[in-house]
């Protein structure tokens, strides 16, 4: 009651397709958000809107989506799954979406935060989305994060090619 909101609006918006994640089977970013050390409190969200492209597709390989977040600059594998995909096969020129918020819960170097995603997979066009909670896990907020849109191809072949098509993230903090 009375307490004013501190709104801290869009962080990024891509405006051109992100890197290409293609003849690797080593998860590779599609695109990033470095968000500064101490910028979360207890409460802050991070919403988050993305979409990709399988621009090409070998055979029956498999492609899984993740978003991170964790302190690792250079390896998302290496942070924290705030949504994993399920490993599905998909075909040329199918879309992915998702949607997804990250909620700060507790601030510091042992803080903690949980999230909820909706996820349309690139092989199930005009079904219904899937959703997934997770559950609660460690960030570390007094150290610089990385934010991470990215792919894992079950097999290195020249014809597996991905990208992300939008990438598009807010964060709102409450007041202080």
């Amino acid at each position: 009651a009375g307490a004013k909101m501190y709104v801290g609006g869009q962080a990024k918006a891509t405006v051109a397709d992100g890197t290409s994640h293609e003849n690797n089977a080593t998860e590779g970013s599609l695109e990033k958000l470095a968000i500064p050390a101490n910028a979360l409190v207890p409460g802050s969200t991070i919403r988050i809107w993305a979409s990709g492209i399988v621009e090409d597709n070998n055979s029956t390989d498999t492609l899984t989506i993740f978003i991170r977040l964790g302190t690792h600059a250079t390896l998302p594998a290496s942070n924290v799954a705030a949504f994993t995909s399920a490993a599905v096969d998909a075909v040329d020129a199918d879309v992915y979406a998702l949607n997804g918020v990250i909620q700060i819960r507790t601030a510091g170097s042992s803080g903690t935060a949980v999230a909820m995603f909706s996820f349309q997979d690139p092989d199930a066009v005009a079904t219904t989305p899937k959703f997934q909670n997770t559950a609660q896990f460690a960030v570390d907020t007094t150290s610089a994060m990385y934010l991470d849109f990215s792919a894992d191809w079950s097999v290195a072949h020249a014809d597996n090619e991905t990208n992300a098509t939008m990438f598009v993230v807010d964060i709102v903090n409450p007041s202080t």
